[in-house]
């Protein structure tokens, strides 16, 4: 089982960690030199970013180098889902490496142990049609063995694979809802800390059957039969009023 995530746009940096190279070097070349063309105005404009942001996403690019990618990118995006474990939570990093992948802009799919840079760049952006340059890459790279991806990446990611799912592969998604005033809502800060719990879960017991995974009691969320698809794992707890 192989479980995907989005990134996300803070970045902690590592010294001395060992990491890996990238899975799809070429193509993130051709965005790096697309985006080092583009002026600093125009960096602006990429992201909708502000001045200190801009100036930080055109340095960052301008001074990218392939040779020097220090950080383990699971631990080096610092968001909501990235704040549930540290790598000190996964003593096997070899199997955490194998089976945990993050859907990416910039360098396509990382691994997490992939080394990577401070950058910038998310599919909806102004400039660029991301989903059509990918196009079927990142599918047939995580489903080249037929394993079961379990999906705890945001909609906006996910649009990566679905153009390409057939009905052989198999691809859960995962939702969390909260039941407020009677009703299921998502919460979507609530949502991204239940799927890094969820993810450290998986991986520190190495579960590999769904039937374990509907078993967890994630901060709360637990697996509700009756709101859930047979593409869709639902997960739901009690919210505040």
């Amino acid at each position: 089982m192989k479980i995907i995530i989005s990134p996300a746009k803070g970045f902690k940096h590592f010294d001395n960690i060992k990491t890996e190279g990238l899975l799809f070097p070429e193509k993130t070349r051709i965005l790096l030199e697309k985006i080092r063309k583009l002026s600093m105005n125009e960096m602006g404009n990429l992201n909708r970013t502000n001045d200190k942001l801009t100036e930080k996403a055109y340095f960052d690019f301008q001074d990218f180098d392939f040779d020097d990618l220090p950080n383990p990118a699971l631990f080096s995006f610092d968001g909501l889902v990235f704040k549930q474990f540290t790598m000190e939570d996964f003593p096997d990093l070899e199997y955490l490496n194998d089976h945990v992948y993050i859907l990416d802009a910039f360098y396509g799919l990382l691994k997490p142990m992939t080394g990577i840079s401070d950058y910038r760049l998310y599919f909806d952006n102004t400039m660029y049609d991301l989903y059509e340059f990918w196009g079927d890459d990142l599918y047939k790279k995580l489903f080249e063995d037929g394993d079961l991806v379990l999906n705890l990446a945001s909609k906006e990611y996910t649009k990566t694979l679905k153009p390409f799912l057939k009905e052989s592969d198999k691809f859960l998604t995962v939702d969390f809802k909260e039941v407020r005033d009677g009703k299921l809502k998502s919460v979507v800060s609530y949502m991204k800390q239940a799927r890094g719990a969820m993810l450290k879960e998986i991986i520190t017991r190495k579960i590999e059957d769904i039937d374990e995974v509907k078993k967890l009691n994630i901060n709360g969320y637990t697996y509700d039969p009756y709101n859930s698809t047979p593409d869709t794992l639902t997960f739901v707890r009690k919210g505040d009023k």
